[in-house]
């Protein structure tokens, strides 16, 4: 008679992980990670540092240290700060928790990034629901220090609050394979900022016009402050 083959043992640990961690698609990019080895757990954001929490065995949770630093999304310089095994009841899935603001402060705001490549082909395209929509961003570009009100890192703290998001923005908000998955300045047309120009005598809100109209003023010499989110800018021709 043979035996049946017993299950792996299982451990529960926990990473501290500090760097470059907020606002660069980290936590959703540790989600899949998790998914992808077959572990249960969390991971959660506390004021500069991310926490997580895995459940499996032994081998799949040494591996999921390692490609979670060597692995991680391009915009992340993640730094493992600590590990330890803990004892805790067994977790159902793997989730993404609320962030915690009561930690220890360890800020690494991230800059603004150029829009990616991804983001600039639907920038162009004429098809996509982002067709020349200037507020364009995902989770690897787009406003990060200019509109970070306070860590940790979460749209409720940014600038764009008060901008809720459409039916089809938040799906790709809340789909953990869409790479705007909890990217926080995510916008479109129906539901994002929208370009205003105004001058002396003349305003207008729609974007493709006030566009239009910027430009025109730069190519007649004119100077042109360009208000954003996260402040003010000053346009014109070097020439």
């Amino acid at each position: 008679m043979s035996s049946q083959p017993q299950p792996a043992p299982e451990i529960t640990r926990e990473y501290v992980i500090g760097g470059r961690v907020q606002g660069v698609g980290f936590r959703p990019f540790i989600f899949r990670l998790a998914h992808h080895l077959a572990l249960r757990g969390w991971v959660q954001n506390r004021l500069g540092e991310v926490v997580v929490l895995v459940q499996g065995d032994v081998a799949s949770v040494e591996r999921f240290a390692m490609l979670a630093i060597e692995h991680a999304p391009p915009l992340a310089q993640p730094v493992l700060r600590t590990t330890r095994d803990v004892h805790t009841r067994a977790c159902a899935d793997f989730r993404i928790r609320a962030s915690s603001g009561n930690a220890r402060v360890d800020i690494h705001v991230p800059p603004d990034f150029f829009a990616c490549d991804e983001c600039l082909r639907e920038l162009a395209d004429p098809t996509d629901r982002r067709y020349r929509y200037p507020f364009i961003n995902c989770t690897q570009c787009g406003p990060r220090y200019t509109l970070i009100r306070t860590l940790p890192y979460d749209r409720a703290n940014t600038t764009m609050a008060g901008f809720a998001l459409c039916p089809a923005c938040r799906r790709e908000y809340e789909n953990p394979l869409d790479r705007r998955f909890h990217a926080q300045p995510l916008a479109c047309p129906v539901c994002g900022p929208q370009l205003r120009y105004q001058d002396t005598n003349t305003k207008i809100d729609t974007t493709a016009e006030a566009l239009a109209a910027a430009i025109a003023a730069l190519r007649v010499g004119r100077i042109v402050a360009v208000k954003g989110i996260g402040g003010y800018h000053l346009m014109c021709d070097a020439r």
